[in-house]
């Protein structure tokens, strides 16, 4: 585990950021670390979607006729129907 210490934190940040944990329950270092936690999960959400967009599946993007799409599942599920 690796420990984080900021410096420099203003008494009325310092201040504001225990009443909140207060609120909580929880002590300020559980509540800074669920804070530093969303913080990197926001972060993870926010890369993946330009991770999916740059990677090789758009290259490998097909255009779909939905209608196409239908008439031919449609055929596969009377067939099926029709079989049974």
């Amino acid at each position: 585990m690796v420990a984080i210490q900021i410096r420099g934190v203003s008494e009325p940040t310092r201040s504001t950021l225990s009443a909140e944990a207060r609120a909580r329950g929880e002590s300020l270092q559980e509540y800074l670390l669920d804070v530093l936690d969303r913080e990197a999960r926001d972060i993870d959400n926010r890369r993946l979607p330009a991770e999916w967009t740059a990677g090789p599946l758009v290259a490998e993007a097909l255009a779909v006729d939905f209608v196409d799409l239908m008439g031919s599942e449609r055929q596969g599920r009377d067939s099926q129907l029709a079989g049974g």
